[in-house]
């Protein structure tokens, strides 16, 4: 049996959640976008120090790295999830802000392809 944990995936997972570019996660953690990348593909593996750099570029914990997430589980796309995370953290008063506009800009939508 195959317990071996895909850390690059995972990394992968949490940057696109996130809506970064694995630039924008290399400049913030000061390192490279080629060896950022190998470790995406698990070609590099990472010192600690330098996992947790990429965390705090990311805003996350060294343990959400090796937590599985359950998104996947239920079916919450990378677009659905950078939604999320963008409204983590808002009052709910910005949320409902956002709502409302999400929904006029469907109706908008809406509205212009039935024409």
């Amino acid at each position: 049996m195959d317990n071996k944990f895909d850390y690059g995936e995972r990394l992968r997972q949490l940057r696109c959640e996130r809506g970064l570019t694995q630039e924008e996660v290399s400049l913030r953690a000061d390192i490279t976008v080629s060896y950022y990348g190998q470790l995406e593909r698990g070609t590099a593996n990472p010192t600690v120090i330098t996992l947790n750099k990429i965390c705090s570029a990311m805003n996350v914990s060294i343990a959400d790295v090796f937590t599985v997430s359950d998104t996947n589980l239920l079916g919450i796309d990378a677009v659905s999830m950078q939604i999320l995370h963008f409204l983590s953290g808002k009052t709910e008063e910005e949320k409902s802000t956002a709502l409302a506009l999400i929904k006029t800009a469907f109706k908008l939508q809406n509205h212009n392809d039935s024409r």
